[in-house]
């Protein structure tokens, strides 16, 4: 057993050796806030028992932080976990037999590879045979294939619908067998899309009205205008020039804005304009003309494809041609004499245009008829043949058989496949059953159960080592994948159940002499704390190994030192001395240096607390020299200030910058700087204690430590006396 370290360095932890009233014993509880040298004596423990040459690693067991890395996962995995070796069941020799008598039973990889590849071939026959008979019977129509990669059964399903939707149409099976295809009216729907779309010159009634004003007008006092292409020559040639040309024809002096202003009384005469829209309505009733032209060229095509019923129409718009010609000579004849009163046959040009719209849309109407007409027969066509492929295809006896010893070879192979996977669980099942760490994943993953944790432990596919899986999806997980509380538990519960030989914690392995554990709870809920402190309270209570636990929780230190009597030694009726089982430490840090002090009668965690804040308030801040102490004391004043305030006020005090006029209120602040330092206090417990970013500010700290021990000694004089001393 070690009684002590000797010159021990590490750290915090400078040649350090146990004074001699300050022995370990068979049981040793620690504790030491983070920061102040628990895992480093840890360590010293260890490496003081491994000092024995008599002594080997499988001797101890050694539990921190990193456990799980070090102790537990398999190198270069992803999350697998190392099995442990446990007789908890029997086992008995007849299994090896049964595995022999499964594997005979397995059907061999050829034997299912051939009847495979007997499937594909048959497969790929009746295959060609569908295709045979589809190309065959399509003849000439666009009738497409179905998907080269499709299974034979859904090919043979497919054209089964085929033949169902033909049914709809024709349900005759003897008529339906007797259609083929041809490309009959794809061709004549060909012809009819691409005959010459016929369209014609429309006259806008805005200007049909603007012409019916010029011919009642009377234009006799504006024959002093130049004729209307003079007025036209002028304009252009004013376009070339600009102000201060000279004339680019004669190379003469040229009055530009007398030439622009005469121009502009030109544009605006109203002979001017009414010459404009009488051109541009003769110009519309040419191309009108040119358009019927271009129409009768159309009819002989038309006639064909649609038929003769239309030629009515085109010898309607071609009667209207000597109607356009009498009006374009009006125009023309009122355009050069304007002056002149004229006629000009409105009513003619109305029934004109009216004419050979309604011919035009007549022949348009036929054309879509039998477009429409067409397209249903083509759909209704290429449904009756493909229905008339998928009949022939469902009444091929050659398909038939040939589909029939695919199924049953496909039965078959899946029989062998579902016989051998059968086989194979048996096979890891009863492999399972003959390993030797098997008993232990069940052991661990009843344990998890129990204290309603969603994992469970199973064996790999090696039989030896271990995945994790979700109780709730069955899915294998990580260490990634699982919280931080989880893989505490988890790995606690591996160190500590790999410490027993037998599946009811009353038999230690006989190699194991010195058990160490370095802060067991981290991380867990109540519930898993409570289990855990359990364990480790029963870790104590082992007869014949030496124990050291340490913890970092005042409240942990306490409930496992809780009645052990540590430090009683005492006589046996003979008068000699019986040394104490259990002794207790604090780990203190002072100046940088850790050492060992002797723990009696703990106090309870908030007079612990208290009279730790007290002490640093009386000190200077520059008692704060590490990292861990920058954080530690803002928690540990939280806490203090949490529980006072409780059992002072009542009720529970949520420590947020918004409950500081609350707090004025209950505790009647009334001067102005101690409302600052009040602000300040919760700053430093409500940031400082849950932040590693914030303010790291030493004095700002020990200020706010200095004010809530004056705020507890103001409202309750009483018991801050008694909790200081």
């Amino acid at each position: 057993m070690i009684t002590k370290l000797n010159n021990f360095t590490l750290k915090s932890f400078v040649e350090y050796t146990n004074p001699n009233d300050l022995l370990f014993c068979a049981k040793n509880i620690l504790f030491g806030y983070n920061g102040q040298g628990k895992s480093s004596i840890a360590i010293g423990i260890r490496d003081e028992f491994l000092k024995d040459i008599t002594k080997k690693s499988e001797n101890l067991r050694f539990f921190d932080r990193d456990y799980i890395s070090n102790s537990l996962l398999l190198k270069n995995t992803e999350g697998k976990i190392k099995g442990v070796k446990a007789s908890f069941s029997k086992s008995g020799v007849h299994i090896e037999k049964q595995i022999n008598e499964l594997e005979k039973l397995i059907i061999s990889h050829e034997e299912i590879e051939k009847l495979e590849n007997s499937v594909v071939k048959s497969s790929k026959e009746i295959r060609n045979e569908v295709d045979k008979i589809h190309n065959r019977r399509k003849g000439k129509a666009n009738i497409q294939r179905k998907y080269k990669e499709e299974l034979v059964e859904r090919v043979i399903e497919l054209y089964k619908k085929d033949f169902e939707n033909a049914e709809t149409i024709e349900a005759d099976k003897e008529k339906l067998i007797k259609i083929y295809g041809d490309d009959a009216i794809e061709k004549q729907i060909a012809q009819n899309e691409n005959l010459r779309s016929l369209d014609f010159s429309i006259i806008e009634l805005d200007l049909i009205k603007g012409v019916k004003a010029i011919f009642i007008e009377n234009f006799g006092e504006d024959i002093s205008i130049p004729e209307f292409e003079v007025v036209q020559w002028i304009e252009s040639g004013l376009n070339i020039h600009q102000e201060d040309d000279a004339c680019k024809f004669c190379n003469n002096e040229l009055n530009y804005s007398a030439l622009k202003l005469k121009l502009t009384r030109y544009k605006e005469n109203k002979k001017h304009k009414a010459t404009k829209k009488l051109k541009l309505l003769r110009e519309k009733l040419q191309s009108l003309l040119d358009d019927i032209r271009v129409i009768e060229k159309e009819t002989k095509m038309y006639s064909t494809i649609i038929g003769t019923e239309i030629e009515q129409y085109f010898t309607a718009i071609s009667a209207k041609k000597r109607a356009i010609e009498s009006l374009t000579d009006s125009c023309q004849s009122k355009i050069d004499k304007i002056e002149i009163q004229e006629n000009f046959d409105f009513e003619l040009l109305a029934e004109t245009l009216e004419v050979i719209e309604k011919s035009i849309s007549s022949i348009s109407k036929n054309k879509n008829e039998q477009l429409q007409e067409l397209r249903n027969k083509q759909n209704n066509l290429t449904t009756l043949v493909k229905g008339a492929i998928g009949l022939e295809i469902l009444q091929s006896t050659t398909i038939k058989n040939k589909f029939k010893e695919v199924k049953d070879k496909q039965v078959e192979v899946n029989k062998n496949k579902e016989n051998n996977k059968n086989k194979q669980q048996e096979i890891q099942a009863l492999k399972q059953q003959k390993s030797i760490t098997k008993d232990f994943a069940d052991f661990v993953s009843q344990i998890l159960n129990d204290i309603n944790i969603s994992l469970k432990v199973e064996l790999d596919t090696d039989n030896i080592n271990y995945i994790i899986k979700s109780t709730n999806e069955n899915a294998t997980l990580t260490i990634k994948d699982i919280s931080e509380g989880e893989k505490n538990l988890l790995a606690l519960l591996f160190f500590y159940y790999e410490l027993f030989s037998d599946n009811k914690q009353q038999q230690v392995k006989p190699e194991i002499e010195l058990i160490i554990v370095d802060d067991p709870i981290s991380s867990m809920d109540d519930s898993n704390k409570f289990y855990i402190l359990e364990l480790m309270k029963y870790l104590l209570e082992l007869p014949n190994q030496q124990i050291f636990v340490m913890t970092h929780s005042w409240n942990d230190y306490c409930n496992l030192s809780y009645g052990k009597r540590a430090w009683k030694d005492k006589k046996d009726k003979d008068g000699n001395d019986i040394k104490s089982k259990y002794a207790t430490f604090e780990i203190k840090k002072n100046n940088g240096n850790s050492t060992l002090v002797k723990s009696k009668n703990p106090k309870k965690p908030y007079n612990y607390l208290f009279k730790e804040i007290y002490e640093f308030s009386i000190s200077s801040y520059e008692t704060i020299k590490t990292e861990c102490q920058i954080y530690h004391y803002p928690n540990v004043m939280r806490r203090v200030f949490e529980e006072w305030y409780g059992f002072k006020i009542g009720g529970y005090l949520n420590l947020t910058s918004s409950r500081q006029a609350n707090i004025i209120e209950e505790l009647n602040i009334k001067n102005i700087l101690d409302k600052t330092k009040l602000g300040s206090l919760l700053k430093v417990c409500n940031i400082l204690s849950h932040s590693i970013n914030d303010s790291k500010n030493p004095e700002e700290i020990h200020k706010s430590a200095k004010y809530l021990m004056k705020l507890i000694e103001v409202n309750d004089k009483l018991h801050f006396d008694k909790m200081k001393q």
